[in-house]
């Protein structure tokens, strides 16, 4: 769904923004949203799509560990782990028997969103902040903020929808850096929750944690669904369900935003190279890949091992199977 990922993911990719890219990270989401419309969507050849299918595989699933942790957090944040594991198993039991979301119910999300995210960016200009918020990280902090961002962003036609979940994005990044300051946000375990408390909206939390249920629930369900892909239902829906869940159980949320974004940005490296061996000379898929890179150099080297390793996973999942010889 258009901007339901972005809802659902801005509750742990502000203050994650926030620490790698300081006051750029509104500039950080119209980089990102460059990088994704430049991301070349031809079809490749049948002997590149197990991995490519196997980095979007492993993409999908760590934004279903990261829209379970944004729940947990602003839902149960005492019982974090195993609130984002119940998340993660409801969305697995859904998907399993074909479930999904109807249209006009994916609207009324869509809806709600707006209205909050609107609501919070009033919020925030309406009252003064505080002095001395710090400076953040320099300019290249731009690069980590804009693959922070990438994951929760996604292209669809008309090409107005992203330039749209941009503006979102740069416009809700802005208020609350203009409130907070990168530093405050950056030591946040939930900044949304922090930034109502600035504004003297504290009474409002816990329609702010049932809003971040009615984007957080959906959005994983949309991302486990898009993993398991031709995957068949149930045991495909449960292997991608059992990978989220480890990572909802090993990963602290921001560390799991990391590698949602190393994953994501290294699923974009991955498909502009394979249309880069598959047809020679295409302009767009040499630029994508060149920030794609640029991006990928400014993120923890931790993460991008993690990354590695799981689209290692994901190819050996996405791998056809062989027909015994007779």
């Amino acid at each position: 769904m258009v901007g339901v990922r972005l809802g659902a993911g801005l509750g742990i990719a502000l203050a994650v923004g926030a620490a790698v890219g300081g006051w750029w990270l509104p500039a950080a989401a119209a980089l990102a949203g460059v990088l994704v419309w430049l991301t070349p969507r031809a079809e490749l050849p049948p002997r590149m799509t197990p991995l490519a299918d196997g980095a979007r595989l492993m993409a999908r699933l760590a934004l279903v560990t990261v829209f379970a942790s944004v729940v947990a957090v602003y839902l149960l944040p005492q019982y974090r782990v195993p609130a984002a594991v119940a998340v993660v198993l409801v969305v697995t039991v859904v998907d399993a028997f074909g479930l999904a979301l109807p249209r006009f119910l994916r609207g009324w999300v869509v809806g709600i969103l707006l209205v909050a995210a609107a609501g919070l960016v009033a919020l925030c200009l309406a009252i003064s902040p505080e002095r001395g918020m710090g400076a953040g990280p320099g300019v290249t902090g731009l690069f980590a903020a804009a693959a922070v961002l990438v994951p929760l962003l996604e292209r669809r036609k008309p090409d107005r929808w992203l330039a749209g979940v941009v503006v979102v994005a740069a416009a809700v990044s802005a208020a609350a850096l203009y409130q907070l300051g990168p530093l405050r946000m950056a030591l946040s375990d939930a900044p949304l929750d922090d930034l109502l408390a600035a504004v003297d909206g504290q009474a409002i939390t816990p329609l702010l944690a049932g809003v971040m249920v009615i984007a957080g629930v959906p959005a994983a369900l949309g991302a486990l669904t898009e993993a398991r892909g031709e995957l068949p239902r149930p045991w495909g829906s449960v292997v991608c369900g059992l990978l989220a869940a480890a990572g909802a159980v090993l990963l602290e949320p921001g560390q799991a935003m990391l590698v949602a974004a190393a994953l994501a940005v290294a699923e974009l490296l991955v498909r502009s190279l394979l249309t880069l061996v598959a047809r020679w000379r295409d302009v767009r898929s040499v630029v994508s890949a060149a920030l794609a890179i640029t991006l990928l150099a400014w993120l923890p080297p931790m993460d991008l091992l993690i990354a590695v390793a799981a689209i290692a996973v994901g190819v050996l999942l996405r791998r056809p199977a062989r027909t015994p010889a007779r």
